[in-house]
């Protein structure tokens, strides 16, 4: 009698049989995995993105900073256009910096401010404000650290000699309108102030100190708007 073997019954997929079918899978899986040379290449890789992301994260955290000086020298802006309407137009004689002593022995002056935390105190300006948020973050604090303020206050003509305290400190009362008019005046002479009704996007009133950001500086005009520009035209120091 010659004996049939029993077929084996037929995988649905008309595959190899279960067992089979995990081992192979298995294999796979065990020779899916990186090699020692890939991964020195993905970390070689993301070294090198870490070495070009970190510059430019500290980039742009500087320019954001920028941003925050300028609207601190835009709100000193807003607190000297109220103070100049409570004061006739007239500018108060504020030292360039805090530790300045431009007005010291001249008769006669005004209440002269040692910052423009005194001067604009009652029209929001505070010791925050006159912080430039990249020049404390500079060893020392910077300006801020070394004279007490990140800013320079010196209300000057862009083409004036902004070294010389007769003109952007004492007597000037802010006019509104055309070029620029002026006389000669002695402080301390008990004379009226003088005139002066220049182009409001001329008359720098503060800047920072040092240039700061990327080489530049922050300037605060009188209508308003701050410059970015690349030097200095005069030193407090």
């Amino acid at each position: 009698m010659s004996m049939r073997m029993k077929d084996s019954p037929a995988l649905p997929d008309g595959g190899a049989r279960p067992g089979l079918k995990k081992l192979s899978c298995r294999a796979r899986a065990a020779g899916g995995g990186f090699t020692l040379i890939e991964l020195l290449l993905v970390i070689a890789i993301i070294a090198i993105l870490m070495t070009m992301l970190i510059p430019a994260a500290a980039s742009m955290r500087q320019r954001a900073d920028s941003v925050v000086c300028a609207s601190n020298l835009r709100g000193i802006g807003g607190a000297v256009q109220g103070y100049l309407q409570d004061n006739s137009f007239i500018y108060p004689c504020i030292e360039p910096l805090p530790d300045s002593t431009v007005y010291n022995g001249i008769p006669n002056l005004p209440t002269v401010y040692k910052s423009m935390v005194d001067a604009f105190g009652k029209y929001g300006v505070t010791q925050k404000t006159i912080q430039c948020p990249t020049d404390i973050k500079s060893p020392g604090q910077g300006s801020y650290g070394a004279y007490g303020s990140s800013y320079d206050w010196r209300p000057t003509l862009d083409d004036e000699n902004g070294s010389n305290p007769l003109i952007y400190g004492y007597g000037r009362r802010m006019g509104f309108g055309g070029a620029a008019t002026q006389q000669t005046q002695t402080p301390g002479a008990g004379t009226p102030p003088v005139a002066f009704s220049p182009k409001l996007a001329k008359v720098r009133q503060a800047f920072d100190d040092t240039q700061v950001h990327f080489g530049h500086m922050n300037a605060l005009y009188a209508d308003g708007h701050v410059v970015y520009f690349s030097s200095p035209t005069t030193s407090a120091h």
